[in-house]
């Protein structure tokens, strides 16, 4: 609270010191780009711009709803995009989602062209992503660039740090929660400071959150053997902190060149049980830390581009694994088990505008990726050994033609070729195993290699309104944790395990009518084959045990409907929906995988802006999710939800926002995850000022 009541003195002071400063009426308050139409904002772009043409679609979330929307992660902000459901809770305490049922490590995330995910799992926790320094996210769905490397086999996202436009840039935005009985529940701090010179521009910004509870449901009944009660929810608490540091020159205005660097620690909080038996675990991350620090350079000279990028990821985890609440009161965990990790790597792209009608685009990836599992001992928790250490190259090429034939219709063609190069894997359970001469379980890496194509045609009915047809063959490694992790004795390692293969199709449609109702609306199917599940067998060296084995053996069809309409009626009154109609067939599965978990049937998403006068803006929004099963054998059924918001926010000045919200109107007791409640009513009240 000491923190709080000091950034919001700090809010004061900065508004009533920055009026003094205001321009005179009618001069310009944004830096213009010599040469553009008058009025028209300098925008400075991160490579992924020259990779994606950015669209005005629901599929591309600005920094402008992201405000809005009062979010403050990744996880928050990619749940009102149709086509996306949400995911979270279990053993790990992650929060992730699935795009059209390709879940995390299938859409990869991507900042700024680095991914975004631990090497040896292949995805991340999305909720650890704060978005305070982000300038938009962009949702591609099975049809996706072919220039950012390997294993977008669902699709991608991509995340664009925002840049300085003015000369000097400033905001100070802070966030206090309070639970149903309108007690301290946490609060969120966001630090911007930038400014953009003639050849050069920095910018640094500050994120700091931390969630001290979250109330359950009123409603919310105890799940039998579950040590969950009423009240707030166990383990509820959660730190996040994120630093990033730009900075960058422009010695000439065809080159830009900048260096970035990111520093996250966080302390995500334990999972809960969620189970109703007496047989749980709890899993708790004393330790989890990312450091992140690439170049990027971007030349452009028409009619060639060329950009290089050029980076260093490094991820440490700690978890901390308690049998039984009293263990956990106790202190009593296993070992400490440790990932050490990290990733280093690059990608130069190049293209050339070769006339009006052509354009050809080019790119190549290179990524190394090392994985040390570390264990402790029970005599000294502290001295950890080395029990697992991989090593593994992967490296891309992609290629991307566009004609334009004539003005209406525009063809877009693509290919890629993938390739894993395994360079060191030591398991000490492996040369134990040797010396047994168990084969069965004996790890033997090999190099994989894959291609992928895709083609779209997009057709300009008229100036306003554009169809779409696209297909896409996209395919994925299967991850280190997939082919070597014996998940400490359950598991048998399959190191000859195969890609899943994936082929998209899409009609989709944009239009625009009267100025008054954009309309974003798509048609889906999706073929996933060999896709990877894990399946129990009976154990070769003691057959009365069993033991987990991922393999290939799924084939599902995904196939569904998407809509997102937005309305502006008036100045005073605009709106806008997401709504998903979500199917699937299993082809070919085990007999007890019967239906896809948490795979709901229908989302749906809606929002209004009321503006009764000019600096007040009411936001009420409301959101469905359908039932949905919670296991694969297809006994378990969660009931389908609605949930209610409400936030109002007042612009004070041109410098100054104050705003407040109530999540959960209603106070709806429901489950994302079988017997993980999610918060009751949660109230929020922020302050903004900015210059």
């Amino acid at each position: 609270m000491i923190i709080t009541l000091f950034i919001v003195l700090y809010s004061l002071f900065l508004v009533t010191a920055l009026p003094a400063q205001e321009k005179a009426e009618g001069e310009a308050e944004t830096t213009v780009v010599e040469d553009a139409p008058a009025g028209e904002e300098e925008v400075y772009r991160l490579p992924e711009t020259e990779v994606s043409e950015e669209r005005d679609t629901p599929e591309v979330i600005t920094r402008e709803e992201m405000e809005r929307d009062g979010v403050t992660d990744l996880w928050e902000a990619v749940r009102y995009t149709p086509g996306v459901i949400l995911s979270g809770g279990g053993r790990r305490n992650d929060s992730n989602f699935s795009v059209r049922g390709f879940g995390a490590d299938s859409v990869p995330v991507y900042v700024d062209g680095i991914e975004m995910a631990n090497p040896y799992r292949g995805e991340g926790d999305s909720a650890r992503m704060l978005t305070g320094d982000l300038e938009s996210i962009e949702i591609e769905k099975g049809y996706s660039s072919e220039l950012l490397g390997a294993n977008n086999l669902g699709g991608m996202l991509l995340l664009r740090t925002a840049k300085p436009k003015r000369p000097f840039e400033a905001s100070l935005k802070t966030t206090v929660d309070f639970d149903s009985i309108v007690k301290y529940a946490g609060s969120n701090y966001v630090l911007n400071l930038g400014t953009k010179q003639n050849w050069f521009y920095a910018k640094g910004v500050f994120q700091y959150r931390m969630a001290d509870h979250w109330r359950l449901p009123h409603s919310f009944e105890p799940f039998p053997n579950n040590p969950q009660e009423k009240g707030d929810r166990l383990w509820s608490d959660a730190k996040d902190l994120k630093l990033t540091l730009l900075a960058g020159i422009t010695p000439i205005p065809a080159l830009d060149t900048w260096v970035t660097y990111v520093y996250q620690d966080a302390d995500k909080g334990t999972s809960p049980p969620d189970t109703n038996t007496r047989d749980y675990e709890i899993w708790d991350w004393p330790v989890w830390k990312r450091q992140s620090i690439s170049l990027n350079s971007v030349f452009n000279l028409e009619p060639f581009s060329m950009s290089a990028l050029f980076y260093f990821d490094k991820y440490d985890n700690r978890l901390d694994v308690y049998y039984k609440m009293k263990a956990y009161e106790l202190g009593i965990h296993d070992p400490h088990s440790d990932y050490d990790e990290y990733t280093v790597g690059g990608r130069l792209t190049a293209g050339w505008e070769i006339n009006s009608w052509n354009r050809v685009q080019g790119a190549l990836t290179y990524k190394k990726e090392d994985h040390v599992g570390l264990r402790g001992n029970i005599i000294n928790e502290d001295d950890l050994s080395e029990e697992v250490h991989i090593n593994e190259d992967t490296w891309s090429l992609g290629l991307e033609y566009t004609i334009n034939p004539w003005k209406p219709l525009t063809l877009k063609a693509g290919v890629g070729f993938d390739a894993l190069i395994p360079h060191e894997y030591w398991n000490a359970e492996n040369e134990y195993l040797k010396l047994l001469d168990a084969s069965y379980f004996i790890v033997q890496t090999r190099d994989m290699f894959l291609y992928t194509w895709q083609a779209g045609v997009f057709y300009k009915i008229t100036g306003n309104h554009e169809v779409r047809f696209t297909y896409a063959r996209k395919n994925h490694f299967p991850t280190m944790a997939q082919r070597y992790s014996t998940r400490f004795g359950g598991n048998l390692p399959n190191p000859k395990l195969g890609p899943e293969i994936a082929n998209h199709f899409e009609l989709g449609y944009q239009g625009y009518f009267g100025g008054l109702v954009t309309v974003n609306t798509a048609l889906y199917y999706s073929l996933l084959n060999g896709k990877i599940v894990d399946i129990e067998l009976p154990n070769p060296l003691y057959p009365s045990a069993a033991v987990a084995y991922s393999r290939n053996l799924d084939s599902v069809s995904f196939w569904g409907f998407e809509l997102a309409p937005e309305l502006t009626l008036t100045k005073y009154l605009n709106a806008g929906l997401a709504f998903s109609v979500n199917n699937y067939t299993i082809n070919q599965s085990q007999d007890a995988v019967k239906v896809m978990p948490y795979y709901p049937h229908i989302t749906l998403n809606s929002y209004m802006v009321i503006k009764p006068i000019k600096i007040l803006s009411i936001i009420p929004r409301v959101e469905y999710i359908g039932s949905r099963y919670a296991d694969t054998d297809g006994v378990t059924q969660l009931d389908g939800y609605f949930l209610g918001g409400l936030k109002v926010s007042v612009n004070i000045t041109k410098y100054f926002i104050i705003e407040a919200g109530v999540d959960n109107i209603f106070d709806t007791s429901y489950e994302i995850r079988k017997n993980s409640p999610m918060p009751g009513r949660t109230y929020t009240v922020s302050l903004t000022a900015k210059y």
